[in-house]
């Protein structure tokens, strides 16, 4: 992959953070995925950072049967209550998704046992 991939990535996480362009989004979701670590850190990163805008691009990932575990994971992340809302969905759902959520859902917990 490589430095031009990453510089793909980087591009794409500043066009959805700042902007909510979609087609940005929807390539942050793919670097996610792909085998390259780095462009998959850079993906992540990118994607909790735009926190709550974020959460709709991970429904639409759900909706288009793309979700995975590790996208799951990032609503813990993002740590918002709608986070936290649709985790609670996922959790209700089987397999290595609702394993996820709820993986995710218990992180939560701890992080905000934390703060009491």
């Amino acid at each position: 992959m490589g430095v031009g991939s990453s510089l793909k990535v980087i591009g794409a996480g500043v066009a959805w953070r700042t902007a909510g362009v979609e087609s940005a989004g929807r390539n942050l979701i793919q670097a996610f995925g792909s085998d390259d670590e780095q462009d998959r850190a850079l993906a992540g990163m990118s994607i909790v950072k735009a926190g709550e805008r974020s959460i709709g691009l991970i429904e639409k990932a759900r909706s288009a049967g793309r979700l995975t575990p590790s996208l799951v994971r990032l609503l813990a992340d993002i740590g918002s209550p709608k986070a936290r809302d649709l985790l609670a969905e996922i959790a209700t759902e089987s397999g290595p998704l609702a394993a996820a959520a709820h993986e995710s859902l218990k992180l939560m917990d701890q992080i905000d046992g934390l703060g009491a």
